[in-house]
């Protein structure tokens, strides 16, 4: 595994707009450099990938498929009423107790190029207040 290195700094709690409720949290530290060690922990467990139109649409094309497969293969209807009244979906887990995201694979991203803005923005835009305890990135 290739070292990873960071710097965190003291800073104000980490609320935005764009961060669900979920995670709101009070952040004793901004992450000013990171480095993925692919462990894929962040793709697993109880989670939510929220997959905007204009994202569907270029994984579809990226996977070779039409909007229609995609959306039938990969996503599920989105339980939260502001997400369905956005057009958003939700990404489905692989079956089983992992609960892994649908496109990971041997730790990385079968859609890299083109993977929703939350997972983009994973952990620099938002994070879990367990983070520690599961990312080998944010351990080092």
């Amino acid at each position: 595994m290739e070292k990873v290195s960071k710097r965190i700094e003291e800073r104000a709690p980490l609320t935005t707009e764009a961060t669900p409720a979920s995670h709101r949290h009070e952040a004793p530290y901004e992450i000013r450099e990171f480095v993925c060690a692919r462990c894929g922990n962040c793709c697993r467990g109880e989670g939510i990938v929220r997959v905007t139109p204009v994202e569907a649409q270029a994984i579809a094309q990226f996977l070779g498929l039409s909007l229609e497969e995609f959306t039938a293969r990969y996503t599920r209807d989105a339980e939260a009423a502001a997400d369905r009244d956005k057009g958003v979906r939700w990404l489905l887990d692989k079956p089983g107790p992992l609960q892994e995201c649908i496109f990971l694979e041997d730790n990385l991203c079968r859609i890299h190029p083109v993977k929703p803005h939350r997972c983009r923005t994973f952990p620099l835009e938002w994070r879990t207040p367990d983070i520690l305890d599961y990312c080998v990135g944010m351990q080092s």
